[in-house]
């Protein structure tokens, strides 16, 4: 699942994703994407999430995905200094990259956050 406000990151992500075999769902706000994780009974294997959305905090979203529907690999992005981001709760296996996300970058992130292992050192850089 991709949740961001900007309609052509989140198409960028989609295209991207899709068009490595992943199957993707978009929203772009908090209450899009909770709605939309209902929708598919929480069947998202990764959450790619920015974390500044016009009605609340991304984290807050995965939070509340987390309540209702167990913990799920999340990837925060962001376009803020590292001082405004609150991850220290987040919950389950996650990784913060700042915007813009180059595509190596993403695919590792997903990656890795689907399939578990060692640490992508692209995700390092």
């Amino acid at each position: 699942m991709v949740v961001d406000d900007d309609p052509a990151i989140t198409q960028i992500y989609d295209e991207v994703l899709s068009s490595n075999g992943y199957a993707v769902v978009t929203a772009g706000s908090v209450g899009q994407a909770i709605a939309r994780m209902d929708a598919i009974n929480g069947d998202a294997q990764v959450l790619v999430v920015d974390l500044g959305l016009p009605d609340g905090d991304g984290a807050d979203f995965v939070r509340e995905a987390t309540k209702k529907h167990g913990e799920r690999p999340t990837m925060y992005v962001s376009g803020w200094t590292d001082e405004l981001w609150q991850l220290s709760d987040a919950p389950g296996r996650w990784v913060i990259i700042r915007k813009p996300v180059p595509v190596r970058k993403l695919l590792a992130a997903v990656k890795w956050l689907a399939t578990g292992g060692d640490r992508p050192p692209e995700l390092d850089e």
